[in-house]
This record gives structure tokens, C-alpha cells and sequence, in this order.
């Protein structure tokens, strides 16, 4: 699948239309840069593809392993220093679940297809079209 950004100097803002062929949505530059405040900017969405792929993770192994949880949650934040960017993962889950089942849970999270590449080494290849 291929992601799709276009931004046109008509539109009137800065924000930029995203797609993947079927779903849309859009970013912005952060809000200190003068983007719109109701849109993510490009590292919000990187910290949300790994919160995202975490939950949805846990959420289908719990069901397939049919540990009763109620609810997960989690949260991602990032410290960007000097060449290092480091995201900040605390997860929530909820249900009578004893510390065995949590431990798995932990262990699945940290095998999420998201997090797994972004702990792979990462190179970007870019041409002009």
C-alpha cells in the first residue's frame, strides 16, 4: 500500500491531504509553525501508527487467546534530542487478568508490526517523479 500527500499553495493553509487509495486524512505542521491545531502534525503521526498497532495487537491476541479484557489504552509520547528520537509507550489494559496474561500482553505489544519496524534499521530511498 502506498501513502499519498499533496498540498496545493490555493488551498488557503498549509495543511497537506493524505491518502492510502481508500481512506483519507490530513496533517498539518505543529501549531508553533502556524499549522492548524485540530490536525496532527507528521510526528503525531508517527507516535500514533505505534500506539494504534499496539492496541490492535493486544486487542486480536487477547481475543484469539481469550483473556477477558475490558479495555486498552495507550498512550505514546516522543523526546527528540540531538539525533535521537525516542517514543514513550505506557499501556493500560483492563480485565481480571492475573500477571502471567499480563506479561504476555507486554511481550505482544512489544512485537507489534509498527514497533518492530521502527526498531529495525530504517533507510529511505527518495527520487523525483
Amino acid at each position: 500500500m502506498t501513502i499519498h500527500a499533496s498540498w496545493k499553495a490555493d488551498q488557503g493553509s498549509s495543511a497537506c491531504a493524505l491518502d492510502n487509495g481508500t481512506a483519507h486524512w490530513a496533517a498539518d505542521l505543529d501549531t508553533s509553525a502556524g499549522g492548524d491545531p485540530s490536525l496532527p502534525n507528521p510526528h503525531d503521526l508517527l507516535d500514533s501508527a505505534l500506539a494504534a498497532c499496539t492496541t490492535l495487537t493486544i486487542q486480536l491476541y487477547a481475543k484469539r487467546k481469550a483473556y477477558p479484557i475490558r479495555s486498552v489504552a495507550v498512550s505514546v509520547a516522543h523526546v527528540e534530542e540531538a539525533g535521537k528520537y525516542q517514543l514513550k509507550r505506557t499501556i493500560k489494559i483492563e480485565g481480571e487478568l492475573e500477571q502471567p496474561v499480563l506479561d504476555d500482553l507486554l511481550r505482544v505489544a512489544n512485537r507489534c508490526p509498527v514497533h518492530k519496524s521502527l526498531s529495525a534499521q530504517i533507510s529511505i530511498e527518495t527520487s523525483l517523479a
